[in-house]
């Protein structure tokens, strides 16, 4: 008889009893209760990949019905891309179309500030921008989102800190990732440094999403591999404090737990190789899908540390999210070891029949052994950082008050997080 006959499914069997129906569990969690019961799943940008797309964006613009009768563009880049050729593909991308590309703005610097912001709106508002393509990385993301805002909005950058302040929809952005990691491209978040303060601007809104993102992998083939490894590990980050984030749901679950399948599968290879268009090609798919996944579900401890010593210390983001990502896995694993368990499977770990507990653990080893094989030191002291007093404090104190920690799966006090930036500074127990 067929598993579907009179409405019981091929999960459900009956025991004799109708009233008692045996239940199989899936393998990679239990069926545990909803940890929301209240959710809103958000993933408004269209997504278009394809190898070589950028040669038809004016065609791919063309055929949306709210861009299709726009034309003028202001492309947002930076200096290094623009030395490599990225205003030409553009225009060439453009040729036969309506699309006129009025404007370039490539003085966004690699941490991106305030005040690169406050020229960028600036030069889109001069230019009467309809349109602002932001090529690069999520520096340049983050600032064409943040010019968006203030060219359609007014005032400052730091008037639109903080969730939900944006007060209504922006200059439309067409984000073109050039790195394979910062998820900007996908997400409703933009994070902003004010150097003079040594702090970090960061918005949230609804408004924020870029209407479209074109995932080309030919714009990653001159990336180095050590930016390949850092961008593509704040991916993975990004994919791991989604899934155990405390604000998580069933949709963003499923796409961090596949994105950090595809991540631990194609990374070292896109590394190792940025010839290997279908490794180059996932793992840019994969950062798009770690975007989605932690803007519905945020992120936790790794990102307030990493966030921290970026600002405090200038290293790149995504080196210290994953320097600091073991670490945090570490102190976390025994508030959810199932999730770390499932996390371990994702990462190619053979369970071997050992519980959840036992083998949890094997998913930090397996983010060890991934940092070591793409050239990611195993602390910080490794890239400088002293292990003082003072330098441990003051990181502390700044991931105290970052949001993210808020949504960490283990909750924190000072002592705990102090704790825990010593041993991503030092490696000590």
């Amino acid at each position: 008889m067929s598993p579907f006959v009179a409405g019981v499914d091929a999960d459900v069997r009956t025991t004799g009893r109708e009233s008692e129906p045996e239940v199989f569990m899936g393998q990679i969690l239990d069926n545990e209760p909803l940890s929301r019961t209240d959710i809103a799943f958000q993933a408004p940008t269209q997504i278009k990949f394809g190898v070589g797309k950028l040669a038809n964006l004016g065609e791919e613009l063309q055929i949306e019905d709210d861009l299709g009768d726009l034309a003028r563009v202001v492309l947002i880049t930076d200096a290094a891309l623009a030395g490599l050729g990225i205003v030409d593909r553009i225009r060439s991308g453009f040729h036969g179309s309506h699309y006129d590309l009025v404007g370039v703005f490539d003085d966004v610097p690699s941490d991106s500030d305030v005040r690169a912001v406050d020229a960028a709106a600036a030069f889109v508002s001069e230019n009467n921008a309809e349109i602002i393509l932001a090529a690069g990385g999520g520096s340049v993301m983050d600032t064409a989102k943040a010019a968006a805002v203030v060219a359609t909005h007014g005032g400052r950058v730091s008037d639109y800190e903080g969730l939900y302040i944006v007060p209504g929809p922006c200059i439309p952005i067409v984000a073109i990732p050039t790195t394979c990691g910062t998820g900007s491209e996908v997400s409703g978040g933009a994070v902003i440094k004010d150097h003079d303060a040594r702090t970090k601007v960061i918005l949230g809104s609804p408004y924020l999403f870029p209407r479209m993102a074109l995932l080309d992998p030919e714009l990653l083939r001159s990336l180095p591999a050590h930016l390949v490894a850092y961008t593509g590990m704040d991916a993975m980050t990004h994919a791991i404090e989604a899934f155990v984030s405390t604000d998580r749901e069933p949709i963003s679950e499923a796409i961090a737990l596949r994105a950090v399948e595809m991540l631990a599968d194609n990374l070292p290879l896109a590394v190792a190789d940025r010839g290997n268009t279908d490794a180059l090609s996932k793992v840019q798919i994969a950062a798009s899908m770690g975007g989605i996944a932690f803007t519905n579900a945020v992120l936790g401890a790794t990102h307030a540390i990493a966030h921290s010593i970026g600002s405090l210390h200038g290293l790149h983001h995504g080196l210290c999210n994953a320097v600091a990502l073991p670490y945090v896995m570490e102190y976390n694993l025994r508030t959810c070891p199932a999730r770390f368990a499932a996390l371990a499977l994702a990462l190619g770990a053979e369970r071997a029949g050992r519980t959840d507990a036992e083998f949890a653990s094997e998913a930090v080893e397996r983010v060890r052994s991934l940092n070591a094989s793409i050239g990611i030191p195993g602390t910080f002291e490794g890239l400088g950082l002293e292990g003082d007093d003072a330098t441990v404090g003051d990181i502390t104190d700044a991931a105290m008050n970052d949001p993210c920690l808020a949504f960490n799966p283990r909750p924190s006090e000072y002592a705990d997080i102090e704790i825990l930036v010593r041993r991503c500074v030092t490696g000590a127990s």
